[in-house]
């Protein structure tokens, strides 16, 4: 990938490019100027309702308007719409693995009165007992279940240890495999959506 590509610069997918993209199970070819799909090929204002026809009243088979008036309407603001290429596809891909992927053990975050995230500094590790529970972690993300959003404005949201969202509720049921390594005193959770990702917590 070359350097002169910055994902923030690129604008977010509609929900019709996301759909395609989310299908697409097709290898990246290293193009990242690759057209996947042409701008205006059935995505131009995806996400909006189509517009509905301006009416006109006519009166004595003349148009009837405003005699005088200086008012005019604003024309509306159209972005326009770009092709959708290779490093688009990649830049969805990328955030879909760290939205699905990035986890931490629960505990290891806390938050503050101020409902500020920090590091948790009395924070010792996951016990051995406990490291082969999904429960025991947790998505390290802006939750998104709204019953959640909701439970941050509480005020024993500072006292809530699960305040993140725990990773047994993801579906499909069995996305997550945990291992003990004994040796180095490890346990590693694999994602299985994922193929490739995993995490490793050193126990205690």
């Amino acid at each position: 990938m070359s350097n002169d590509f910055n994902f923030s610069e690129f604008p977010g997918l509609n929900s019709s490019q996301k759909e395609m993209v989310d299908r697409d199970r097709s290898f990246f070819l290293g193009e990242p100027n690759r057209k996947l799909k042409k701008a205006g090929a059935g995505e131009e204002n995806a996400d909006e309702p189509p517009p509905e026809e301006e009416k006109v009243e006519e009166e004595d088979g003349e148009k009837k308007a405003d005699a005088g008036s200086d008012v005019s309407e604003p024309e509306e603001i159209k972005v326009p719409t770009k092709d959708l290429t290779e490093v688009d596809r990649l830049r969805f891909v990328v955030s879909a693995i760290e939205n699905d992927c990035q986890i931490c053990p629960v505990g290891s975050f806390k938050m503050t009165a101020q409902h500020e995230l920090r590091r948790n500094e009395a924070f010792q590790g996951v016990s051995e007992s406990e490291s082969l529970n999904l429960n025991s972690y947790a998505h390290f993300r802006n939750v998104q279940a709204d019953q959640n959003k909701r439970k941050l404005d509480e005020p024993s949201a500072p006292f809530n240890k699960q305040f993140l969202e725990s990773i047994s509720r993801d579906r499909p049921s069995g996305c997550w495999n945990l291992q003990h390594d004994l040796q180095k005193e490890t346990v590693l959770v694999r994602s299985l959506l994922w193929p490739g990702y995993h995490f490793y917590h050193c126990i205690g």
